[in-house]
Formats: C-alpha cells, structure tokens, sequence
C-alpha cells in the first residue's frame, strides 16, 4: 500500500476541491456535518458517561461523513443513512479508535500534571476563573519553567495524537485496515505530506478568520464542512488504494509534480 507524497501546491488543491465538493450539494454537504456535529454534542450532554460516549461517538460518526462525501464525489444521491455508515461497517474497529483517542487525551493531561505540579494546577484554576487576556498573560509570565515545559510537552502530545488520528477512521471503514496499523499509516501519511499538511492548515486558519467576522456565527457553521470535505480530499490524495478517485483530483491534478 503506497502512501503518496506532494509538493506545498497539494495544501491549496485539498482546500479548493474540498469547496467544490460541497458545491455539487451545498445544502445536503452542509446539513449533514451539522447534524453529525450535533449528534456528537448531545452524547457529551448525557449525564455522567456523556464524555465518554462523545469520544466513543466521534470516529463513527467522522466515518458518516466521509461517507457523504464519497456520495457527493461519485455524483451519488446523498441521505441521510450515509450518516449511520459506522453502525453498519467496522463498528467494533471505529470504536476502539475512539477509546484510543481518549486513552491519548488522559496521558497527555497526565503528562501535564506531573511535570507542572501545583503551578499547573493553579494556572488552569486562574484560566478557569477569568477571560481577561491580560490575567492570563500575567498568569503564564509569572508561572515557573516546569508550567512551561508542562504545555509544551502536553501540546505536542496532542499534535501527534491528532496526525495518528485523522485518516484512521476512514482507512478503517473504506479500505478495513486494522486499527492499529490504520493510526500508524495516518502518521505516516500525514508525515511525508507535512508541506502540503502546513499550507492546508494556513489557509483553513485565514479562512477561519473571515468567516468568523460573519454575524450570528454564520461563518463557522460553513467552516465545519469545509473542513471535512477538504479532508477527505486529502485522504484520498495520500492513500490511492481504495480506488481511483472519480472525480477528486482525477483530472484537474494530474499533471501535479508530486
């Protein structure tokens, strides 16, 4: 299985085609991701376990989506069952990505708490308590070195969590890579393509910032698919052995230096 590596001009391709596959439906493309998104929020509003089933719930109903956009690439009338496509395929694997994740997000909290000790504790207490940026700032200038390190370990943890993470639910539900070696070909994958991985993620944060000028949060409910329709643009790009792709990235990239 060859994982497939391009130039920084990919991050841009990933972006546009992503905006044009939510164009062939924009109602359906965006619809579906906010009913995914609000699935995933109700689980997190259930009463004790709701955390858990949302972390659980995640990579599901990530897979859903993926399968929406697969619909809208092949031109596929799209419904709303597409959604439930992790309840039918794969569902034990997609679940133990879940409980990945979540082991992922204790240790690196875990880390956190041992290197930053009290100090650590005290400024999340302070962050907690105040959205004044100012408090904040005196908060972390004032904090001790081993606070520093603390975040500085805890974040990149998570940074390698989320590169593991992104790809494996659909390596698992398109192409039923085991868990373990699908998060690994994640890694992988997004490694080799980090050039066009930065480009794509500058442009998403430029975009995140016009958007969020938008009134009554309009701007972001457009985010959230965009997103997603961009990633699974991406995947299909780094990992070409689920199929040809019909029509992302079939013709308009093919002269593309990789």
């Amino acid at each position: 299985m060859e994982i497939k590596k391009f130039n920084a001009a990919r991050g841009w391709t990933w972006f546009k085609q992503g905006y044009q596959l939510i164009m062939i439906s924009p109602i359906l493309a965006i619809a579906t991701a906010l009913i995914g998104a609000l699935a995933v929020f109700l689980a997190m509003m259930v009463p004790l376990i709701g955390p858990l089933l949302a972390i659980i719930l995640m990579p599901i109903m990530l897979t859903g989506y993926m399968r929406v956009c697969r619909a809208l690439e092949e031109h596929e009338e799209v419904e709303l069952t597409h959604l439930l496509a992790g309840f039918k395929k794969n569902t034990p694997a997609l679940v133990s990505l879940g409980a990945f994740l979540m082991m992922g997000m204790l240790l690196a909290s875990a880390v956190m708490v041992f290197i930053g000790g009290d100090q650590l504790t005290t400024l999340m207490e302070e962050v907690r308590a105040t959205d004044n940026p100012q408090v904040l700032m005196d908060a972390i200038n004032t904090a001790g070195s081993g606070v520093a390190l603390a975040v500085l370990l805890g974040f990149t943890l998570v940074l390698m969590l989320i590169v593991a993470w992104q790809y494996a639910p659909m390596l698992v539900f398109f192409s039923d890579v085991p868990p373990f070696i699908a998060l690994r070909d994640s890694f992988v994958g997004t490694l080799r393509n980090i050039v066009p991985y930065t480009v794509y993620s500058l442009i998403m944060q430029l975009v995140a910032l016009l958007l969020g000028i938008m009134p009554y949060g309009i701007g972001m409910i457009l985010l959230l698919p965009l997103g997603l329709t961009s990633l699974y643009v991406s995947y299909r790009n780094i990992f070409p052995w689920l199929d040809t792709p019909v029509v992302v990235a079939a013709k308009a990239d093919a002269g593309t230096p990789q």
